[in-house]
């Protein structure tokens, strides 16, 4: 991989990561397109890191809401604070349970899933199914409910399927998150925030790795550069999706969805 690879792989993966495409469908094909044919996925894990930061940085003020919350919880809150800290709390569980099933399968199916990323042919079909939820978004514009129990775990359902490549972790929480009830720009904040804990978790699972096999001296210059890439257009990603999702316009990006799927599947299977 070179440094080029590096710049187009790491825009590619902070505009999908947040734009509800699937990063991990354009990686995948990106990289049979360019030719890189390196194994594993330490690549991705760290353009992954540089959405983590990109998406702290978007939501800091709910980050640090959320975590004097939880510092909160060890003291003893004034009457004043009290609503504001019980409603942190709430928050952060929903987001754990939300987290927990993208965990389970994480962990449970790790190998098939570093598999499934060296298939961009499946990638390019699941594109097809990701188009179809943005399109299923429509019926749940008119939602007004907020975040709950039982919605934060139907989310966190939606979420374990997008560890596949072509399934896009943005688009399908979202849309489930309409779907179920919950207002448009809602369920794209806590999307947003529940990709903290499924970034963070991805990057932690491949750590053993990094260290027992760690990449040469060389590839980590190309790392940071795609880190660093994948951070900046993965800002501009999250406020152009929220400008689009306040519009009500996720179904746009069904029809790219669609065309791209298609044109990788023309490519890679019939041509």
């Amino acid at each position: 991989m070179t440094f080029l690879d590096a710049i187009i792989l790491g825009v590619v993966q902070g505009l999908t990561e947040f734009l509800p495409v699937s990063s991990s469908a354009h990686l995948t094909l990106g990289k049979a397109l360019l030719g890189i044919t390196e194994k594993g996925i330490m690549f991705e894990v760290v353009v992954h890191l540089g959405t983590l930061f990109a998406v702290v940085t978007a939501f800091w003020p709910d980050i640090v809401w959320l975590f004097r919350g939880m510092l909160a919880f060890f003291q003893r809150p004034s009457d004043a604070s009290k609503e504001e800290q019980d409603g942190a709390l709430h928050y952060i569980a929903f987001l754990v349970w939300g987290t927990i099933p993208a965990v389970v399968v994480g962990l449970l199916f790790k190998e098939p899933v570093e598999q499934a990323f060296s298939n961009p042919l499946l990638a390019a079909y699941l594109l097809l199914v990701t188009g179809t939820i943005l399109l299923l978004s429509r019926l749940g514009l008119k939602a007004t409910g907020t975040m709950d129990l039982k919605r934060s775990i139907f989310i966190g359902l939606s979420q374990a399927l997008a560890i596949l490549p072509g399934i896009s972790r943005s688009g399908t929480t979202i849309s489930i998150g309409m779907l179920a009830g919950v207002k448009r720009e809602e369920a794209a904040r806590f999307s947003f925030l529940l990709a903290v804990p499924a970034i963070f978790g991805a990057f932690v699972l491949q750590l053993k790795d990094a260290l027992t096999t760690p990449p040469p001296s060389g590839y980590l210059w190309i790392l940071l550069v795609g880190f660093v890439v994948s951070y900046l257009s993965g800002y501009l990603a999250i406020r152009f999706l929220m400008s689009m999702v306040r519009r009500g316009r996720l179904d746009y990006f069904a029809w790219y969805c669609y065309a791209v799927g298609l044109l990788g599947i023309y490519f890679l299977q019939i041509r």
